[in-house]
């Protein structure tokens, strides 16, 4: 077990850091804990965040790691600024050290006090899907902004009698950060639905009596709640799904691995499309969504749309992607669906839900069998990954057939009651990029012509991709057009 420096860079910023590696075992992951410091210990001696206490020391002290190993991760922030300026810089290390380390991406905790407090906030309102539990001390927050951390469990720590960073009322920091105290947001918190939000309040004179200290320092009642310790490391963000209202009857499910599932209803029957990569509890919460019954539909068989099928009986799919069920076995190793469990579908078969029918569009490419769903009556269409586009990977067909396969959707979409289409697509939040980015191109009739532009241009050989790192049996390449974006292999090239 050891500190070891790091340096945290994303586009132009840039932050030292300390990250202590615990003593890990083959096979195994581990949680990680961002520790962040408050205004005393800016500048640029790592030590004096590694030194301060009780801080990041909480989590790598040797009691601690012999009950729960984990990774933590303490940047330090420059002098004269404050953590909001470094929101994607922290967002994108913590999305990108679970490939660095085994590390649990599920299991992403963020902590920290005072000026790291508020850090903890405005992370929790930047990027709240990547962070399974916070636990913010003496901190503020915009009140209205960290309603986007919902679904986060978070326990957050104030004195009442705190005379830097008030417990309630407005807060202008001297970095022009300006929020209100913990309890307001609290209550701002609760309000817009969380149900796992938990808030000490340390009573006037409690820090001075109890821990003769002064009434900021809540953060050194708040690192000895060992409940409150252990209450964060329980959580985890594999089963946690984020549910939406699309409109009346239309549902927007996500889970940890941003993988989109919708939920549409009809009068007799519902229908979930995909299931996404995450926990067991998904038929759970689509029953507490939809008194009806509920059939599954496929839009293709990757293990981010299907690990979940056997949870549902038989369910809709193109039998042309059944071979792929068994080679995305290591990606879903609990799914028992067979090819017995699947009902064929093919272009222009309807599933009826009673008032509400969804009919089936093939659109192979990203793999032979990928099926777009379209809802006439709530005006969406529901495309899984045919628009992505990944065409690198095993099984995907050549470009030319995915190119022929696409101008027959786009002469569907042009006839009447198909052109004022929602397009709903199968990784809803990293439409344009991945979700800790703010770009956002959505799927759309646009992309389309875009894509159909982008496929002739890599046909023809007059556009020639970028070496991409996602590979799988050969090299991969990169290549955008417009508003189109393909990953693809040479050997689709055809």
């Amino acid at each position: 077990m050891a500190w070891i420096t790091k340096e945290l860079k994303h586009k132009g910023m840039y932050l030292n850091a300390a990250l202590f590696v615990p003593e890990v075992k083959p096979g195994e992951k581990y949680p990680l804990v961002l520790f962040l410091h408050g205004v005393g210990e800016s500048g640029d001696d790592l030590n004096l965040v590694k030194d301060f206490t009780p801080g990041a020391d909480v989590f790598a002290a040797d009691d601690w790691q012999k009950e729960h190993p984990c990774f933590v991760l303490a940047p330090q922030c420059p002098a004269g600024m404050s953590w909001p300026a470094f929101a994607e810089l922290l967002a994108f290390t913590l999305a990108g050290l679970p490939g660095e380390y085994p590390i649990d991406g599920c299991r992403r905790y963020v902590t920290g006090l005072s000026m790291g407090g508020a850090g903890t906030w405005n992370l929790l309102c930047h990027s709240p899907q990547l962070i399974a539990a916070a636990m913010p001390i003496c901190g503020y927050a915009d009140p209205f902004a960290v309603r986007k951390a919902k679904h986060v469990p978070v326990w957050a720590f104030h004195a009442a009698d705190d005379p830097v960073v008030p417990v309630t009322g407005e807060y202008r920091s001297p970095h022009g950060a300006r929020g209100v105290g913990t309890r307001q947001v609290i209550s701002s918190l609760r309000s817009s639905g969380n149900p796992d939000v938990h808030y000490t309040e340390y009573p006037a004179d409690y820090m001075k009596e109890t821990w003769n200290t002064h009434p900021h320092a809540s953060w050194i009642a708040a690192y000895s709640h060992k409940e409150a310790l252990e209450w964060m490391f329980s959580k985890s963000a594999f089963d946690r799904y984020e549910v939406e209202m699309i409109c009346p009857g239309v549902f927007y499910i996500e889970d940890f691995n941003s993988d989109s599932m919708y939920l549409v209803e009809g009068r007799e029957k519902a229908l979930l499309i995909d299931t996404g990569l995450g926990g067991p509890s998904l038929p759970e919460v689509v029953k507490a969504l939809t008194p009806l019954p509920v059939e599954l539909a496929v839009t293709h068989a990757h293990g981010d749309h299907m690990a979940l099928s056997h949870k549902f009986g038989k369910f809709y799919m193109s039998k042309k992607d059944i071979p792929l069920m068994d080679r995305m076995r290591g990606m879903m190793p609990q799914n028992t669906s067979t090819a017995e469990d699947v009902i064929d579908i093919r272009d222009g078969d309807v599933i009826d839900l009673g008032g509400v029918e969804i009919e089936v569009l093939e659109l192979g490419g990203h793999t032979p069998g990928s099926v777009l769903f379209v809802d006439r009556t709530h005006k969406c269409l529901f495309t899984g990954d045919a628009l992505g586009l990944w065409m690198q990977v095993p099984m995907a067909l050549p470009i030319s057939e995915y190119r022929e396969n696409l101008l027959r959707v786009k002469e569907k979409l042009q006839q009447p009651g198909y052109t004022e289409l929602a397009f709903l697509g199968g990784h809803k939040r990293q439409e344009g990029g991945t979700y800790y980015y703010p770009t956002y191109i959505p799927n759309s009739y646009e992309k389309i012509d875009d894509m159909l532009h982008l496929c002739t241009l890599l046909l023809t050989g007059e556009l020639e991709g970028k070496p991409h790192p996602a590979g799988f049996d050969e090299p991969a390449f990169e290549a955008t057009y417009q508003t189109a974006n393909m990953v693809y292999k040479k050997s689709v090239l055809k």
